[in-house]
This record gives structure tokens, sequence and C-alpha cells, in this order.
């Protein structure tokens, strides 16, 4: 009975932890999603082979696209960006 009710609180535990790490997680704490801003994208018309840069007008960060479509999340919070 006792090494049941272990096993329980192990489980428990471990789906705890592995909810709280995914990015975006319904267990993940404050500041786990990505910003989402209200970006103005513009296209600039430079292109890198498949992939076409993007400039937001509001926060001045590029972004690259293989899709065609301006990106959705802003990626002012990503290292390295401007």
């Amino acid at each position: 009975m006792l090494a049941f009710v272990l096993a329980l609180v192990v489980i428990g535990a471990v789906a705890f932890s592995l909810g709280r790490g995914r990015m975006g997680g319904r267990l993940g704490g404050v500041g786990k999603k990505p910003a989402k801003r209200a970006c103005n994208w513009s296209e600039t018309g430079n292109s890198n082979g498949r992939f076409v840069e993007y400039r937001c007008a509001s926060c001045g960060v590029a972004a690259y696209s293989a899709t065609g479509d301006a990106p959705v999340i802003c990626k002012s919070n990503l290292k390295g960006s401007a």
C-alpha cells in the first residue's frame, strides 16, 4: 500500500515538472509565454534565399518568414534581438 501511494506521488511530481517546463503549458509560470505585442510588420524587400525579412515599426526588431506571411509573435524578447 505504501509503495502504491509513493508511486502515485512520484508520477504526480514528474507530470507537474514536465508541465512547468513546457513553454505555454497549462502549468507554466508567469513570463513563460512569448510576448504578443501589437507589432506592425512591414516587408523590407530583403530576402535570403526563400526567407523574407520583415521589420516591426513599433519595436524595430527584424524577423524572417519562409511562408510569405508576417510573423505573429513579437521577436523583441529573443536573445540577440535589437
